[in-house]
């Protein structure tokens, strides 16, 4: 269940506030081992929120997986394995507060196994139209390799890697696969940011790239998936040399 800040009613300006707070304190372990979360009033002193923000800003909280209510205790921090893990809030506060190796570790591992499958659908389903983007997006890569060089990627040419990615999960044409790629989009700008930063590792990566699109161009889905399983692979390798 995807929520974001901005999902909250009243007072969205405070409430965005105190849950963007709170939330950062959970994941950042501010409650220690127990996990044991202060009583209503506390705090509301704490964070200079009404009952009323406090209130709703739990029930999001809840709603994320992070909190619950428990008889004698109140409210306590969930275990980390029921993390709304596709929750936009919840990946940026991981992303402040947690390894970022972990969890781009773990977010590339993903990759591998949603991305060739995305990749050997679009291939067996996309329509002309959606062969011609992903190609043209491969292009606008190319174009973007040249203005680059062999030096760091920046924001447009991430920008089109991303882009490319997204339509193929669109061209596979697979609504769970669809859902996926929406709810890992997040994820991916980070992550590209991060493992296209050396330099000449955007021109590398490119040639797989263009693997993909032409495999699914020509409607082979066995090799737009290999393709695609390298080109996640290459990434993996470069981020462990990092």
């Amino acid at each position: 269940k995807m929520r974001s800040a901005e999902g909250l009613c009243d007072h969205p300006g405070w409430n965005t506030y105190t849950l963007d707070k709170l939330g950062r304190q959970i994941v950042s372990g501010h409650f220690g081992v127990e996990g044991v979360i202060p009583r209503e009033a506390e705090l509301c002193d704490q964070l200079g929120a009404s009952r009323g923000v406090l209130r709703e800003v739990l029930r999001v909280l809840g709603d994320k997986g992070l909190v619950s209510a428990q008889p004698k205790v109140g409210m306590r921090v969930q275990p980390e394995i029921n993390w709304n893990l596709m929750d936009t809030d919840v990946l940026d506060w991981l992303w402040a507060h947690r390894s970022r190796t972990d969890y781009l570790r773990e977010f590339l591992e993903f990759r591998l196994i949603v991305e060739p499958a995305a990749a050997h659908a679009a291939a067996l389903n996309a329509t002309e139209e959606e062969r011609r983007e992903i190609s043209s997006l491969c292009g606008r890569l190319q174009d973007e390799s040249e203005r680059i060089m062999d030096g760091a990627s920046d924001e447009r040419a991430q920008k089109v890697d991303f882009q490319f990615h997204m339509a193929i999960f669109r061209a596979s044409r697979n609504r769970m696969l669809i859902n996926v790629g929406n709810m890992i989009g997040h994820i991916m700008r980070q992550q590209i940011a991060v493992t296209t930063s050396a330099p000449g590792t955007f021109r590398e990566g490119l040639p797989l790239h263009r693997a993909i699109a032409e495999a699914i161009a020509r409607g082979d889905g066995e090799a737009a998936a290999q393709a695609a399983e390298e080109n996640v692979r290459l990434t993996q390798w470069g981020f462990r040399r990092r």
